[in-house]
């Protein structure tokens, strides 16, 4: 489908919108606390709504849908399981985020650990974001646009990069948020515009679920699915996708601008009744392209794409298309901010511990330039995997799956160590290009020989029971750490007791518990259904 006047009007609209918010409205930051934390003075509304865009990106549209056209209403288990990964965040994670007052989670690594582990997990999570998330945000986006609009892909690509990195250098963080606080509204109204007009196009909700085969309508799979097994997925991707909403820097950096650890929690909650769209948003038109356009689709990644040229009328085709630029510009945003934000706190300033505001600004917006050329750097490698969220999926839960141990194993236990630490992180590097590998050829004979094992996410398994054997060993193998490493990092449970009989009562519209239960009992409900 070609786009006509009303549709390039609603896109330049948008396009119009951000710019001028990320490059006008929001002051140029004087501080580095400005610049990378906004001065510390989120409030909640921007706080989940960052969350949100800050991890669904263009991937999520075309992968998510991808993955419901392959294997039914199963591939809703990310967004909904999301929802139980952000209660570690919430109960354990902040507190110690807040009182601390960091600026990175490495940082936060360094006081629990050593300096060694902050610089590790610092340069861990900078070469995970360029592959897991600027290359594939970029490349998810290049696919639409070519097959929507038949432009060229790495066109598409270089243009986005270069003007979400010129709003993200100019104005931090607080451009990023107040962004994303927009791009956060156009993707969902966007979102639930074409979830209706696919609804319609099948008759309805009822006709629908008649329409598709009886595999695909159930969230739970059989433990010998291949991508998504229920005891590999609610067991080591559950771990493993905990860590990464506790410890992801793109994600929680604008949790640790929080005006105070209530504003926090409020923040987090928000995005977890956000996360309660997702499916029906992304997994949905995946489903509904399978019923309508199965025949005509030869690759799941199609099968967003073919909904929007099908389905979707002109001036709606143009705020759909805004909709993926302001996931992709949003996710892409928090990124370039938060890479940057550990390249200065975590390497420059240990190098150049005197290092004014103004020349840690100048060295985070040179970060966010290298990020987005590296990014563009690493998109041909994504096109090996045979559909998107295949690749998202594995380099994941391969790679967080170390630190995952560490954090919950330096959290909850006093007696881990950093040389536990580091034993649990180097069996996790050693492990991961092999389980890549054979999630693709299958060539290990025990994992390829037994069906339960074949799965990647149950092979996964394998990873995380090891690199928490080398934690416990090698930590009780070697001396206990500092007493003022654990004092304040380390979570005591008869004093976290204590201080819930002393909480205050607040409102309960001020109050995050009661909705932080409601939106998991909701969510529980919908796996128990869908089940």
């Amino acid at each position: 489908m070609n786009f006509v006047f009303v549709d390039w009007l609603v896109v330049f609209i948008y396009a119009v919108t951000v710019l001028t918010v990320g490059l006008y409205i929001v002051k140029k930051p004087k501080t580095s606390e400005g610049y990378f934390l906004a001065n510390r003075q989120l409030r909640w509304p921007l706080i989940g709504a960052s969350m949100l865009v800050s991890n669904i990106s263009a991937e999520h549209f075309v992968g998510l849908a991808g993955l419901g056209f392959a294997v039914g209403w199963a591939a809703a288990s990310y967004e909904v399981s999301a929802i139980f990964c952000m209660i570690p965040l919430v109960v354990i994670f902040l507190p110690f985020f807040i009182k601390t007052k960091v600026f990175t989670v490495p940082e936060f690594l360094e006081r629990r650990l050593s300096p060694g582990s902050r610089t590790m997990y610092s340069l861990y999570m900078i070469i995970l974001s360029v592959v897991q998330k600027v290359s594939i945000a970029l490349w998810a986006a290049g696919l639409v646009f070519h097959q929507l609009m038949g432009w060229h892909p790495m066109t598409v690509i270089a243009v986005i990069a270069l003007v979400v990195a010129v709003y993200t250098m100019k104005g931090g963080l607080t451009a990023v948020v107040y962004t994303d606080f927009i791009q956060t509204t156009v993707l969902i109204v966007a979102g639930i515009i074409l979830m209706v007009k696919g609804l319609q196009a099948t008759g309805g909700p009822s006709a629908l679920i008649v329409a598709l085969p009886e595999g695909k309508l159930h969230m739970m799979r059989p433990i010998t699915d291949p991508e998504i097994p229920w005891l590999g997925f609610w067991v080591g991707m559950m771990i493993a996708a905990s860590a990464n909403w506790s410890t992801d820097q793109v994600l929680v950096q604008r949790v640790l601008a929080a005006r105070d650890l209530n504003e926090g929690k409020k923040g987090v909650v928000f995005c977890q009744f956000l996360k309660l769209l997702t499916p029906f948003i992304l997994i949905l038109p995946g489903l509904m392209a399978y019923v309508l356009f199965r025949d005509s689709i030869h690759s799941p990644d199609e099968a967003y794409p073919t909904l929007l040229m099908n389905l979707m009328p002109h001036g709606l085709l143009g705020l759909t298309i805004a909709g993926i630029a302001a996931a992709l510009m949003g996710h892409l945003s928090a990124t370039f901010n938060s890479i940057a934000t550990m390249f200065t706190r975590d390497f420059y300033i240990k190098w150049r511990p005197d290092a004014d505001h103004q020349r840690q600004i100048a060295v985070g917006r040179i970060a966010v330039l290298i990020v987005a050329v590296l990014g563009i750097a690493w998109v041909p490698i994504i096109n090996q995997f045979e559909f998107l969220w295949s690749y998202l999926a594995r380099i994941s839960v391969y790679l967080m799956i170390p630190y995952a141990v560490v954090f919950f194993g330096t959290v909850l236990w006093k007696r881990a160590n950093s040389q536990g630490a580091w034993a649990a992180v180097i069996m996790g590097l050693l492990l991961t290009p092999i389980m890549m590998v054979d999630s693709q050829i299958h060539f290990i004979p025990v994992l390829r020989d037994i069906d339960i094992m074949r799965p990647y996410l149950n092979s996964s398994l394998i990873n995380l029971g090891l690199c928490a054997l080398a934690l416990v060993l090698v930590s009780l193998m070697t001396p206990p750490p500092p007493k003022d490493k654990v004092a304040e990092t380390t979570l005591v449970w008869g004093d976290l007791l204590k201080k819930r009989e002393h909480t205050p009562r607040v409102p309960i519209i001020n109050d995050y518990r009661p909705w932080f239960v409601l939106v998991i009992l909701i969510a529980a409900a919908v796996v128990y259904i869908t089940r």
